[in-house]
């Protein structure tokens, strides 16, 4: 006792499973003060498109009365219908938006946008979350390219 099911999306590495498996014993460990050889942790691994069905359905929506932490997001509210149909508008209007105070902030005038942006996607990755359906730290090497690729198209 205790054990532990953690469910997430499909790509994580091993190293970034097994980081994440010490971390929680370790917290599991110090918060119920019981043995590190009495906590055992289960790593399940969904698709993204899988996860509302086979995780939030039947996890979330079926066990709210339990849930310690509640979820900050609902896959069948209708905002999320109108989140996805609206993602790419929201993201173009984010971004002129951001591009325009960024120059007026400027000291001498000039602003050019494509390098705000890349500064943007370099230190701020993670703003751009609320238009995709992933976050920044769950996305692969690969789709973070793919992701600032289709950002900077955007612009």
């Amino acid at each position: 006792m205790p054990h532990l099911i953690v469910k997430l999306y499909a790509g994580k590495s091993a190293q970034q499973k097994k980081d994440l498996t010490e971390k929680i014993v370790k917290s599991v460990v110090e918060a119920i003060d019981c043995k590190d050889a009495a906590v055992s942790v289960a790593i399940e691994e969904f698709e993204p498109h899988d996860w509302a069905e086979k995780v939030y359905r039947p996890d979330i929506l079926g066990g709210w009365a339990t849930l310690s932490k509640e979820p900050g997001y609902n896959p069948f509210s209708p905002k999320a219908e109108e989140k996805k149909q609206n993602d790419t508008a929201g993201l173009m209007e984010y971004l002129m938006d951001a591009a325009a105070r960024s120059g007026q902030e400027g000291a001498d005038g000039r602003f050019n946008p494509m390098a705000w942006l890349d500064l943007e996607l370099e230190e701020n990755p993670h703003s751009f979350d609320p238009f995709f359906n992933t976050p920044w730290n769950e996305l692969s090497d690969p789709e973070k390219g793919e992701r600032m690729m289709a950002v900077r198209r955007m612009l």
